[in-house]
């Protein structure tokens, strides 16, 4: 599987059942997909980057056609066209069928104690103990996924002004990262870093980015900002999840509010105390 964090995330649930009657290696890209499938107790031996095209079905035969006399069985996950979420299945369900499972409730996210001691040193050195952490994703070329940058300054102020905590934003591969005065600059941590920095957060909000999806799996109180694709699709996942929705998928971004998204976070926080 190529696919992205939140597609790891969803899938990594699958292959824990499966290693119960299977050896299981597996072909991903690179950082930080390979960093991600690298942590998984489950997987015997990683592949990176391992690259094709999933809508060139001749590409699928052959790794297929190659692979079969090594393997029992040879799963290409990904999608192979861009029609996957009008069937309304969600990523867990999709990834779980494919594998012959039972779909779970959430995914999963593996960190080392490695990850857990880079995350305490880092807010060590910048003092956090209870914090807020926001994930803000901005891509041009995604208009219908993104949360307008106005949005989530405005949600920051309100953050800052009403729950008096530190507030670490991480832009990592966003086109926008300007960010207010009062916030903590997350930085350019690694993947896993920042996933074990999440789980030790009060709260974290984030839009459909790898980041919120993390944040789901590891149990950390979450307001899902769901833009785009139908959230019965793709949304987060979690005990602790909050999906905040369009009224319809694919409306314009900046209908969902900030105020919307703080009722979320009050709601959360209220179920966290």
């Amino acid at each position: 599987m190529i696919g992205s964090i939140g597609d790891l995330v969803y899938l990594f649930p699958s292959l824990e059942m499966l290693h119960r009657r299977h050896i299981i290696d597996m072909g991903t890209g690179g950082y930080p997909y390979l960093a991600v499938v690298g942590n998984n107790p489950h997987v015997a031996q990683v592949y990176a980057p391992f690259i094709y095209k999933p809508s060139r079905s001749a590409q699928r035969r052959l790794i297929e056609r190659v692979l079969a006399p090594f393997y029992e069985r040879v799963l290409l996950l990904d999608l192979p066209d861009g029609d996957w979420w009008k069937d309304g299945k969600h990523f867990v369900e999709r990834y779980a069928e494919a594998c012959g499972c039972p779909p779970p409730d959430k995914g999963i996210l593996y960190l080392a104690a490695d990850n857990r001691r880079a995350a305490a040193d880092y807010l060590q050195q910048r003092g956090l103990d209870s914090f807020i952490y926001v994930a803000q994703m901005i891509r041009h070329r995604l208009p219908f996924r993104s949360w307008p940058l106005a949005h989530y300054h405005a949600l920051l102020r309100i953050l800052h002004d009403r729950l008096a905590l530190p507030i670490v934003v991480d832009t990592v591969g966003s086109d926008e990262a300007a960010l207010p005065d009062f916030c903590v600059d997350a930085g350019r941590l690694d993947v896993l870093t920042a996933a074990a920095v999440i789980e030790r957060a009060r709260l974290f909000v984030g839009s459909d980015s790898g980041l919120t999806h993390v944040a789901g799996a590891l149990g950390t109180p979450t307001v899902a900002i769901h833009l785009g694709y139908p959230p019965e699709t793709c949304a987060a996942l979690g005990d602790r999840v909050v999906v905040v929705r369009q009224r319809r998928p694919f409306d314009d971004p900046a209908a969902t509010s900030p105020d919307e998204v703080l009722a979320s976070v009050e709601r959360v926080l209220g179920g966290a105390r």
